[in-house]
């Protein structure tokens, strides 16, 4: 028996780091972290009930942003987000239950269970855009989604349009094809995206506050920064997982310790007949959320000094929401 060996093996860690399997060491946060999330919720399962009266009246003080979005545009057709600011009327119903004026029905019982827990209820989520935040972010999100969607319809189109907040990224981005498409006479077939990085960082919710303080029609300060392209639109709101961009050299890199989802610069989707991209180039897959349930109709091609492989074994995306 070589004792060597046996000492060599004893001196093994039980738990390999992740590095040995090509991933970065946030991948340990970030199992900790769901790990940590599953035990909440099911705490939160068992947990006794206390009033949720309040929170339902927060909810309720939405109403203005609401009524916005029943404006129909020239072809009559309602905006898609209007489904998820709809379930407003199963708040009245839930406030009257909860003081006992109606009866609580099932329904409602899983809505108020899931306003306990900080939870979105499943009842919005089957009818709501996919996102795994809990109620209180969730909530704050669908505020700033109803107002980009009512700053565009008051202000015309944004300089840079906010990709996370479209209920359907897809039909926007085949959206901007077509226009191109119809302005150049060109098949649609033939068209596809290049991606030009601008190195500007936009946060929405600066973007939402900044307009919000705005009066009439005057123009965001920050919108100077950004260039003017010919063709294509501007696009922000996407977020690294496994991965960051250096703003220095332009290219995809590393992420930090203990920064999990750095935010992705400004980049412009610039439409291109029979393109073919540069070799050098990640196709990093587009997501909705952390989840990976399904690429987007596209993935950003970014500039990189590694191989595609190098990124591949680390499971580097982009997500157009974080989960918190």
């Amino acid at each position: 028996m070589n004792w060597s060996n046996i000492r060599n093996i004893e001196s093994l860690p039980i738990i390999d780091d992740p590095e040995v399997f090509g991933m970065h060491e946030n991948a340990n946060l970030a199992f900790q972290r769901q790990e940590t999330m599953t035990l909440i919720s099911t705490i939160l399962d068992v947990n006794p009930r206390s009033s949720a009266c309040a929170g339902a009246k927060n909810l309720l003080e939405m109403d203005e942003a609401v009524e916005t979005l029943f404006i129909r545009d020239e072809n009559g057709r309602l905006n898609s987000l209007t489904t998820v600011l709809g379930q407003e009327l199963s708040l009245v119903t839930l406030k009257k239950a909860i003081a006992g004026l109606v009866v609580m029905s099932e329904e409602m019982d899983c809505i108020y269970t899931s306003f306990l827990n900080n939870q979105v209820p499943t009842h919005w989520a089957n009818s709501a855009y996919p996102s795994l935040k809990p109620l209180a972010s969730w909530v704050r999100d669908l505020t700033l989604r109803t107002a980009f969607i009512q700053m565009w319809i008051n202000q015309g189109q944004p300089k840079s349009f906010w990709i996370s907040g479209f209920f359907f990224p897809q039909g926007f981005l085949t959206g901007v094809l077509q226009n191109h498409a119809r302005h150049y006479n060109l098949p649609i077939d033939e068209l596809n995206f290049r991606f030009n990085m601008v190195p500007v960082f936009r946060d929405q919710v600066a973007v939402s506050e900044a307009l919000r303080d705005l009066p009439g029609d005057t123009k965001l300060d920050m919108d100077d920064e950004l260039p003017e392209p010919q063709d294509g639109v501007l696009v922000h709101g996407m977020f690294m997982d496994s991965s960051r961009w250096d703003n220095d050299n332009m290219v995809i890199e590393d992420a930090l310790p203990r920064v999990m989802n750095a935010m992705l610069p400004v980049v412009h989707f610039e439409p291109q007949q029979n393109y073919v991209p540069e070799p050098d180039l990640y196709h990093a897959p587009l997501y909705k959320t952390s989840a990976r349930a399904g690429t987007l109709s596209t993935t950003v091609m970014l500039p990189s000094n590694r191989p595609s492989d190098y990124w591949i074994s680390k499971a580097s995306a982009l997500l157009c929401q974080l989960d918190d």
